[in-house]
């Protein structure tokens, strides 16, 4: 748990790598999503939230990012399942335990209101949390999306932060990239079984509300993720 966040700038801190090897994903992909973050939040999230920093590999220097807990939890929040919730729990404890150290630390080396930055960043981190864990139990996918918007404003502000999700793609943009009309998009996924039933959500997409062309009603339409356009694909 101590490699997961470290002290820089008396801060306690964890880096865009770390994040990636305990999540168990590609680092290019953890810089995509910062980046995104940073391009909606603005200067805000630069300056408070994360710092860029580099790395080495095989004699070339590399971009990355440190993030404090704030940045940390706002990142997190686009990873989801048991598995993922279980190493935010380990950082959040391990950012516990590194704030605790610099509580801890001769007047000179931290002044009080450092201190007082930490413990509030503790309670707005401790609020976006409860509310991330509330949002992962709701079943309604609006619901679930505006509290996790709520979350984002306890730690921002704001409420203009997106919260990070794959790329999705309707019926027709699926049947433009592979070559087929919507229809038969809709029916092979039929066919294989890859919609959840409504109004729920899987790997493959999820349902979403969206307005009629023949009216003004709104009606239920699957939207595919990239693992959804590649099942689609696989069983054409």
């Amino acid at each position: 748990m101590n490699d997961l966040v470290i002290m820089k700038d008396k801060q306690a801190v964890t880096s865009s790598l770390q994040v990636a090897e305990t999540f168990e994903k590609e680092h290019k992909n953890i810089m995509r999503d910062i980046d995104k973050l940073l391009e909606s939040g603005g200067s805000k999230l630069s300056r408070e939230m994360f710092a860029t920093g580099a790395y080495e590999n095989r004699g070339k220097q590399y971009p990355m990012y440190y993030m404090n807990r704030d940045g940390f939890t706002l990142l997190a929040m686009g990873f989801t399942g048991d598995k993922a919730l279980q190493f935010k729990l380990k950082y959040i404890d391990a950012f516990n335990a590194m704030e605790e150290t610099l509580i801890g630390l001769p007047m000179e080396k931290i002044d009080p209101v450092k201190q007082a930055e930490i413990e509030m960043t503790k309670a707005k981190t401790h609020q976006a949390n409860a509310l991330y864990r509330i949002a992962m139990k709701t079943e309604s996918h609006s619901s679930q999306q505006s509290i996790l918007a709520r979350a984002a404003e306890s730690i921002t502000g704001e409420m203009t932060i997106p919260i990070m999700k794959d790329k999705e793609f309707s019926a027709g943009q699926v049947g433009e990239q592979l070559g087929i009309s919507a229809n038969m998009v809709g029916r092979i996924a039929n066919r294989i079984g890859l919609k959840a039933e409504q109004p729920g959500q899987n790997e493959y997409g999820r349902w979403s509300n969206s307005k009629s062309q023949h009216s003004d009603k709104e009606v239920a339409q699957w939207l595919y993720t990239e693992a959804g356009l590649k099942l689609i694909d696989t069983n054409r």
